[in-house]
């Protein structure tokens, strides 16, 4: 399976695309069978048919003939004999990755989602002063220029471990006010997010609630919550603690919608998080062993679920750890074997937390984890790993040559690769959730605004759901995107 995981890699890193769901064209039986088990609808090529061309859901075309060349139309993958060799757009130019200078329009390219709901409500937008505290990178930067364009005050925060600076600076080229910095400590993120709350939000739409929460502190924020009229938090961990926070405005629970938590949290998530694991043990592009590795995989919500499905996709002999029984028995049910942390860990090559929940991965399991062995986390929360405790109690964190690993070795000098010193993988280390993902999340969020501008004066204080008719229009322009119906409008 070895080619078929370099393959699969290098679509995922050259397009930030999703694999569940889309039409991919190959005659190779392993990337038909790891493609299969990612979700993928797969079909053998017809040579008497040209790959169609779609608005919003676009055709994947692995080619591993000698002598193959791009298909005008569709997305073409090119490795001759399963050596690659690169991956081509519709147009036929070659997709660089993350580093291309035009990622922002190709991610835009495939948002119709987002750019749909934005067009609903431009008439609502302009003067509007709208404050985004995302993840920065180019998805979010399509977002924040849709809602520029039509008109509304846009203003942009990013923590700087989720900050891509040549995102940042593009925004402000754009004309946006930034307020991010990759390399800014703790005290100048500080500073960064007081500046950006004191400039009046009127809708501010969160990641993780951190400005929020923020927001309702009269030292840290003064005069925040007179110009703001209501918010939105579109992940599990920052809703957790806002379901006991005092809110004195209305915030929509954006990730709440299952258009939202079923496909953002397991497949984005899921997805996203293997394929830059992946990235960063396996850098030579050789293919990394999982096959046959012990994975441990902590949580069985909608994020551990993704994990856990994708790692036994490649190859991995996956572990569940659950402290819900239901959860407990749904993981064994779908066919992993279910342990505690102590056994799980004792024998696991890989660790991943994916619960959001500090702790989860104690200084506890650190001991009893084999020489070598990886520890990460999906998405999550500071202090998922115990490091803190770790060197507190004499162990030593020391870089590994790889700016995303770090060893961490206890005081016998057994050493563990710690990856991007446990906080969340796929947005530290990588690209974030591929494209379609957070179409549909930034759908949910801009429904979230529209609820907002619409009804805010209806909403009292506190935490609020997104009206189920909203959140199926979401799924449904989804759907119609992924069969190429329209333009999911």
């Amino acid at each position: 399976m070895t080619h078929a995981q370099v393959l699969l890699r290098e679509y995922a890193r050259a397009t930030n695309m999703l694999i569940a769901g889309r039409p991919f064209v190959t005659s190779d039986p392993e990337l038909t069978s790891l493609l299969e088990a990612f979700g993928a609808q797969v079909m053998s090529p017809d040579p008497s048919e040209a790959a169609p061309s779609t608005p919003t859901g676009l055709e994947v075309i692995f080619d591993l003939d000698e002598g193959a060349f791009p298909r005008p139309g569709a997305i073409t993958i090119l490795a001759p004999g399963g050596s690659f060799q690169g991956v081509y757009a519709p147009d036929t130019s070659l997709l660089r990755g993350p580093e291309d200078p035009e990622r922002i329009a190709w991610a835009r390219s495939l948002m119709p989602v987002t750019e749909a709901a934005v067009r609903r409500i431009a008439h609502l937008l302009p003067s509007r002063r709208i404050g985004l505290a995302l993840v920065l990178e180019p998805k979010t930067a399509a977002l924040a220029l849709m809602l520029s364009e039509a008109g509304a005050e846009v203003s942009v925060f990013g923590h700087a471990s989720e900050t891509r600076d040549d995102v940042a600076d593009k925004l402000r080229r754009e004309g946006l006010k930034v307020f991010a910095d990759s390399q800014a400590s703790p005290e100048q993120e500080e500073v960064l997010a007081r500046e950006f709350l004191a400039e009046n939000i009127e809708y501010l739409l969160d990641d993780g609630s951190h400005l929020i929460r923020m927001a309702h502190d009269p030292k840290r924020a003064p005069t925040a919550l007179s110009a703001m009229i209501g918010a939105a938090e579109e992940t599990t961990s920052g809703l957790r603690p806002l379901r006991h926070f005092p809110l004195s405005i209305p915030v929509i629970a954006s990730n709440d919608a299952r258009s939202k938590t079923l496909f953002d949290n397991a497949y984005g998530t899921g997805q996203s998080c293997w394929t830059t694991v992946l990235d960063i043990i396996d850098p030579d592009g050789v293919g990394a062993p999982i096959p046959g590795m012990k994975v441990g995989i902590i949580g069985y919500g909608d994020v551990g679920k993704g994990c856990a499905r994708f790692a036994r996709a490649l190859g991995a002999r996956v572990s569940v750890v659950e402290l819900d029984p239901v959860r407990a028995l749904q993981a064994r049910m779908d066919g992993f074997t279910v342990a505690s942390l102590g056994e799980l860990a004792s024998t696991a090559g890989l660790l991943m937390s994916a619960t959001g929940e500090p702790s989860t991965i104690p200084l506890s399991a650190l001991e009893v984890l084999p020489e070598d062995a990886i520890v990460t986390v999906a998405g999550g929360v500071v202090g998922e790993v115990e490091v803190e405790q770790a060197l507190a109690a004499g162990w030593t964190l020391s870089e590994a040559g790889d700016p995303h690993v770090q060893r961490l070795a206890d005081p016998t000098g057994k050493s563990l690769r710690l990856l991007e010193k446990g906080e969340g993988i796929n947005y530290t280390a990588g690209e974030g959730n591929p494209i379609e993902i957070m179409d549909m999340s930034f759908g949910v969020q801009v429904a979230a605004l529209t609820e907002l501008l619409t009804h805010a004066d209806e909403l009292v204080p506190g935490l609020h759901n997104l009206p189920i008719q909203a959140d199926n229009a979401v799924a449904q322009a989804a759907l119609d995107a992924l069969r190429g119906v329209g333009n999911a409008q």
